[in-house]
């Protein structure tokens, strides 16, 4: 029995990994309004090829209860010194949560409704040292 050797795969190299922060508030809806403080999930990308990078989280706890949030970003903005950032535009989930004896739980008592968040990401974070 022979074995078939697997033809050599070509190095190609991709542009770094990366994350952004998003700090941002929310809507006002039912008379109040979330913070939201995140960072975006790591991408290979740089600021001209159209990578998204996807995000999940929360908001912060405001009148006794918080919202998911879940969603992509858009693609990158260049900077005239070629860094890059995203925009989001998302909406909370409907439901209201609070944090209680170790787990999540619906606040029965707050009728459900969403945030709209929007905002610029900052520039890139987290890139490998040159070289590495």
């Amino acid at each position: 029995m022979s074995v078939c050797p697997l033809p050599p795969v070509p190095y190609v190299p991709q542009p770094p990994a990366h994350a952004h922060a998003f700090i941002g508030w929310t809507s006002v809806a039912l008379g109040h309004f979330h913070g939201v403080e995140m960072f975006v999930y790591a991408v290979n990308g740089d600021g001209t090829d159209g990578h998204v990078h996807r995000y999940q989280g929360h908001t912060k706890l405001a009148m006794g209860h918080f919202h998911r949030l879940i969603g992509m970003t858009g693609p990158p903005i260049t900077l005239p010194d070629g860094s890059h950032y995203h925009e989001i535009d998302g909406l909370t989930n409907d439901e209201p949560f609070e944090f209680k004896q170790n787990y999540y739980k619906t606040v029965l008592s707050i009728k459900r409704h969403t945030h709209k968040f929007a905002g610029r990401t900052g520039t890139g974070i987290g890139y490998e040292p040159p070289g590495w």
